[in-house]
C-alpha cells in the first residue's frame, strides 16, 4: 500500500467518526446538546483524530479547525448553518406574560422589540442575560424618570415577575444557543501567550546567530571536568537550560551536532555512546518545562489558568519549575548512568567546542536583551508592573529595530508552532463560548470527585497520549476540557485554586514527559537518527522516566497547594 493510500485511508476514518458526531442522539443519553455544541464535538473529534493520525501536517490541522470554527460554529458562519439563538416567540410571550393583563399594547411591543434586538447582538445569551434584558428595557421609563406614580408602579410589578414566579421559570427554561464570536476565533493568532511565545523565537534566533548558545555552552561544561559520567550531567544541563528559553528540537539538535565528533572518540563497544546520545534529548524534553515559554503545552495551561484567574507569574512558575527539571535531570543522569555504563576514561567536550564571545555592537546588543527580558521575567510585576506577555515585546522590538532579527531569520522561524498553539485556543473559544464545557461539565457530578483521583486519572491520559502525538497538540486537546473540569469543581466546592492550578500544571508537565518512543518527541527522533540508541533502550530509559516524573510532579502539586505556595 502506499503513503498516498493510506492517507486517503486516514482522511476517510476521521471524516467518519468525526462526521457522525453530528448525528449522535445526545438528548436521548440525557445530554441537552444543541446544534452549534453538536458541531464544536465534530471538530474536537476532527481535531484529536487529525492530530493523532497526523493525516497532514498538525500545524495545518490547527488552520483546518480555526477554518472549520469560523464557517460552522461563529456568528459570521455560511449563511445556511446558522441558526437562531432563542425562540423570539417565547421571548416576545413571556415579555407580554411580565407586563400582564391591561398593558398598553405599544409599549409591550415596543419592549418586545427592543429585548430580541439587544439579544440578537448579545455575544453570549444565558437565562441571566435574557431576564436582565427583560428588565431593562421594561424600566428604562422608570430609570428615565419618564414614568408618573401609576406606570412607576405597574413597571416595578412587571420587574418583579421578571424576576420571580412563572415568568422567571419560562425564562430559565429557555433553549438558548450561543456561537462562538469570529473576533475571538481570530484573537487566538495574537493572543499574548502567542507574543510571548514569539519573543522567545527572537531570543532563541539572536542568540544562535550570535553564538551566544555556543560560547555560553562551553563555558558552562567547564566546571564539569574531564570525568564523562560528569560531562554528560554537564550537557544534560547544559541542555535544560538552553530549552528553557529555546525551541526544545532546536536546542536538540544544536547539542547533537556539537556532540557528533565526540560519539566518534567512543569505542564500538563502548554503551557510553547510547548515553550520550539520550542524554540531549532528555535533557531538551525536560528542560522545556522550566519556564512558561520553555515549551508550547506550558504556555497553554499558563493560557487556561489566566482566564480562569488563576494567577502564575513567570518568576513563580520558575520557582517550582526549575526544581522540578534539576531533580529531573539528576534521576535521568543515575537512570543513563545504570543503564548505560561508560567505559571511556576522559572526555574534554568544553575543548571541542571553537569560538569566543563576540564583541560587535549588535552581539552586545543581544547579550544586554537577553539579560534584561530574563531579569524582567523573573523578577515580580509588582516591582515594575510588566506581566510576561509584555515584556516579551522588548526583544522583538529591539531585534527588529536594530536589525539583530532581519526579513530573512523572520522567515525561518517557526510559525507552525504558533499557528498549531493558536488551533488549541480556537477549540478552547469554542467549548468556552457555545456554552459546550458548561453544560458537559453540569452534566456529570464533579462536585463530588476526589481532586487527586482525577488528577491522577488525567495525567496518565495526557501522559498515554503525548507518548504517541505531538506534545502541543495533547495539551491543546486536554487543556480546554480540564480547565472546565477545573472550573467545574471550583463552582461546586470540591476543588480550591490551588488544585486547579495543580490539575493545569500536571496537564502541562505529563504532556512534556511523554518520552519513551523515537515518534514521541523531535529530540528523541533526532537521538534515535543518529544510529547510537536503540529503541529498547530509548522505550525502558524514557518509560522510567515518564512515571518517576509524573509522580514527582502530583506528588510536588500536592505539597505546594498544602502549604499554600499557590495562595
Amino acid at each position: 500500500m502506499t503513503q498516498a493510500q493510506k492517507t486517503i485511508i486516514k482522511l476517510l476514518v476521521v471524516l467518519l467518526l468525526s462526521g457522525s458526531m453530528l448525528f449522535m442522539p445526545f438528548e436521548e443519553w440525557g445530554l441537552p446538546i444543541n446544534a452549534i455544541q453538536t458541531r464544536v464535538i465534530a471538530l474536537f473529534v476532527f481535531a484529536a483524530l487529525m492530530w493523532i493520525l497526523e493525516v497532514i501536517p498538525i500545524w495545518t490541522t490547527s488552520v483546518m479547525v480555526i477554518t472549520l470554527a469560523l464557517l460552522g460554529t461563529s456568528n459570521t458562519s455560511l449563511n445556511f448553518l446558522k441558526v437562531d439563538k432563542f425562540d423570539t416567540k417565547e421571548v416576545q410571550a413571556i415579555v407580554a406574560d411580565a407586563y400582564g393583563p391591561g398593558a398598553n399594547a405599544d409599549t409591550v411591543k415596543a419592549t418586545q422589540d427592543a429585548v430580541v434586538a439587544s439579544l440578537k447582538k448579545a455575544a453570549s445569551v444565558t437565562p441571566a442575560v435574557v431576564r436582565n434584558t427583560i428588565n431593562t428595557e421594561i424600566l428604562k421609563p422608570v430609570t428615565s424618570g419618564k414614568a408618573d406614580d401609576a406606570t412607576k408602579a405597574q413597571l416595578m410589578a412587571a420587574s418583579a415577575r421578571v424576576y420571580d414566579g412563572e415568568v422567571s421559570k419560562r425564562i430559565g427554561d429557555l433553549e438558548l444557543v450561543n456561537q462562538t464570536q469570529q473576533k475571538s476565533i481570530f484573537a487566538t493568532f495574537a493572543d499574548p501567550i502567542i507574543i510571548l511565545f514569539l519573543g522567545g523565537f527572537f531570543l532563541a534566533d539572536a542568540a544562535t546567530k550570535y553564538r551566544l548558545d555556543i560560547n555560553l555552552a562551553r563555558v558552562l561544561l567547564k566546571p564539569f571536568g574531564t570525568n564523562p559520567k560528569y560531562v554528560m550531567l554537564g550537557l544534560m544541563s547544559v541542555t535544560a537550560l538552553f530549552s528553557m528559553f529555546m525551541s526544545n528540537t532546536a536546542t536538540a539538535a544544536m547539542m547533537l551536532a556539537l556532540l557528533t565528533p565526540v560519539l566518534a572518540l567512543f569505542k564500538p563497544e563502548d554503551r557510553g555512546r547510547a548515553a550520550f546520545a539520550l542524554c540531549i534529548p532528555i535533557g531538551a524534553n525536560v528542560g522545556g518545562i522550566g519556564t512558561p515559554i520553555g515549551t508550547p503545552p506550558n504556555a497553554i495551561a499558563l493560557k487556561f489558568m489566566q482566564e480562569m484567574g488563576l494567577n502564575i507569574t513567570f518568576g513563580k512558575w520558575m520557582l517550582f519549575g526549575v526544581p522540578f527539571v534539576i531533580i529531573m535531570l539528576l534521576v535521568g543522569w543515575l537512570v543513563l548512568v545504570k543503564m548505560f555504563p561508560i567505559s571511556q576514561k576522559s572526555l574534554d567536550l568544553a575543548k571541542e567546542m571553537k569560538g569566543k564571545f563576540l564583541t560587535t555592537p549588535k552581539a552586545i546588543i543581544v547579550y544586554a536583551t537577553f539579560i534584561v527580558t530574563i531579569l524582567l521575567w523573573v523578577i515580580p510585576k509588582d516591582y515594575h508592573g510588566l506581566d510576561s506577555n509584555s515584556v516579551a515585546i522588548i526583544p522583538i522590538a529591539v531585534f527588529s529595530v536594530t536589525g539583530v532579527i532581519t526579513k530573512k531569520d523572520l522567515k525561518s522561524m517557526s510559525w507552525d508552532v504558533l499557528w498549531l498553539v493558536a488551533g488549541g485556543f480556537a477549540l478552547g473559544v469554542a467549548l468556552s463560548e457555545t456554552n459546550l464545557a458548561k453544560d458537559m461539565i453540569n452534566a456529570i457530578p464533579f462536585a463530588s470527585w476526589d481532586s487527586l483521583m482525577l488528577l491522577v486519572g488525567a495525567s496518565l491520559i495526557c501522559l498515554f497520549m503525548a507518548t504517541f502525538m505531538s506534545h502541543t497538540a495533547t495539551a491543546a486537546l486536554l487543556m480546554p476540557i480540564m480547565a472546565s473540569v477545573a472550573g467545574g469543581m471550583l463552582a461546586g466546592g470540591s476543588m480550591d485554586d490551588a488544585g486547579a492550578i495543580g490539575l493545569l500544571v500536571t496537564i502541562a508537565f505529563a504532556s512534556s514527559l511523554g518520552m519513551a518512543l523515537p515518534i514521541s518527541t523531535p529530540p528523541n527522533a533526532m537521538a534515535y537518527a543518529t544510529g547510537h540508541v536503540e529503541q529498547k533502550g530509548m522505550a525502558i530509559s524514557g518509560t522510567i522516566l515518564c512515571l518517576l516524573g509524573l509522580a514527582i510532579t502530583i506528588g510536588m502539586m500536592s505539597l505546594l497547594g498544602a502549604i499554600g505556595f499557590f495562595n
